[in-house]
């Protein structure tokens, strides 16, 4: 092999260009980091695992310098340090630095591929070291660039969480993988294996396509659907309640005169008159002591989930003062109200009926509107359902809070002492 001579300044020539070539790992890292990683610790911490695999990597390159495991250290030390920045699922590192191993080989394939055509060999010798040519190290980052910039693309809309099973899937598929390249087996050590590398790149391209189309693919077809049904079922709940103001306002403008009425009958002294009347005053009982609001659509929604609390006998309190609440639309009032009732209503009738309570708190406090839903209810997650059927009944508290967030509130849910409570904090607009 042609040597070069020696000298600093060929050296320090080489050691940048290998710089270089690790900062296009690193950059390929950020993206693949970002896009699977979702809970970082700390705003500051977000890119902190590119730095220190940097470090690492630099370290194990020009001071240990012993290539025989710096693989399987890569891949631990990335790992704990993702792990290190963010709360994530600890697979989810490991999946993090698998992507990365499997772009580094197909950068490897596509730039030696390319590059081989011009050199021969892609290595040159200086003093007792082999080192890439400049132009293997410079073309080589270019191409990781272009794929962290398409891998960047991919996981633009990644939403997709990772499972045991699913990293169960891609450990088995890397298998093969990591055996192969466990020795070492690169352009760098001057024998460079076109077959392992295409056939390695092969596995790494079947690998993305598993992990970022066909589930993540399969997720965002489910939350399409599950939006879908949203909007049909707060249509249908919107017309719901719009029917049933409809029928209020003829039933309160028949209640003053059939009070009347009743009077008249009361007076006669039939024992069959006298039930006719008990019977009447039974059946509208319920506007005797109707909840008004300030607000006639959320009248409705709260009349209909009082009714509806009585008949499964739940202790059902509201105190509201909505005067200052005209400016939210009435589909968002059922929105927040008719969904937040309907989980309390459904986590009550779960409990025995002396636990049986839910209270209904709503009003201005200074520049804010302040709605709060208290009751009891086994302790589960939040954020989701207990029902079987999770893509037709897994988003009321979703919705509550883009309804809310519409107005520029915000929406926070605690759960403590068998208790479930949600406060929604909305701002006044400026008159």
């Amino acid at each position: 092999m042609e040597g070069v001579p020696v000298g600093e300044g060929v050296m320090w020539i080489y050691r940048v260009m290998d710089i270089l070539g690790t900062l296009g790992d690193v950059i390929a890292l950020a993206f693949i980091m970002t896009g699977i990683c979702k809970e970082n610790r700390n705003k500051y911490v977000k890119y902190l695992p590119c730095v220190l695999f940097f470090c690492f990597v630099y370290m194990w390159t020009w001071v240990i310098r012993d290539q025989t495991f710096k693989m399987p250290a890569i891949i631990i030390a990335g790992t704990v340090f993702i792990k290190l920045c963010y709360r994530d699922k600890w697979f989810n590192g490991i999946i993090c630095m698998f992507l990365l191993y499997a772009e580094i080989i197909l950068g490897e394939t596509i730039a030696g591929s390319i590059l081989s055509h011009f050199f021969n060999p892609l290595t040159v010798k200086i003093g007792n070291e082999i080192f890439m040519r400049w132009q293997t190290y410079f073309g080589f980052f270019i191409v990781m660039i272009l794929l962290s910039f398409g891998i960047s693309r991919l996981f633009r809309n990644f939403q997709y969480e990772t499972t045991l099973k699913d990293f169960i899937l891609i450990f088995v598929s890397y298998i093969f993988l990591i055996i192969i390249f466990l020795d070492n087996i690169t352009i760098k050590s001057g024998n460079y294996n076109l077959e392992h590398h295409i056939m390695s790149s092969v596995l790494a391209i079947i690998f993305t396509v598993q992990l970022l189309y066909m589930k993540n693919y399969t997720l965002l077809k489910k939350v399409e659907q599950q939006e879908q049904f949203t909007i049909k079922r707060m249509n249908e709940q919107f017309a719901y309640y719009r029917e049933k103001e409809d029928d209020e306002k003829r039933v309160r403008a028949l209640y003053h005169d059939m009070k009347n009425h009743l009077l008249i009958l009361e007076r006669q002294n039939s024992a069959e008159t006298k039930q006719m009347v008990s019977d009447l005053r039974r059946q509208i009982s319920d506007y005797e002591d109707y909840i008004h609001t300030g607000n006639e659509f959320l009248d409705v929604i709260i009349h209909d989930k009082a009714k509806k609390a009585k008949e499964q006998q739940i202790d059902f309190s509201a105190v509201i003062h909505f005067e200052d609440g005209r400016f939210i639309e009435p589909m968002d009032l059922s929105t927040i109200f008719g969904n937040a009732l309907d989980n309390a209503l459904e986590a009550s009738v779960k409990l025995p009926p002396e636990q049986r309570l839910i209270t209904v708190k709503a009003g201005r406090i200074h520049d804010v509107l302040m709605i709060v839903f208290e009751n009891h209810a086994v302790i589960g997650k939040m954020n989701g359902t207990s029902k079987e059927d999770e893509l037709l009944h897994g988003f009321g508290i979703p919705n509550i809070r883009k309804a809310v967030e519409k107005y520029h509130g915000e929406c926070v849910i605690r759960q403590e002492n068998g208790k479930f409570v949600m406060k929604n904090i909305i701002p006044l607009p400026e008159v």
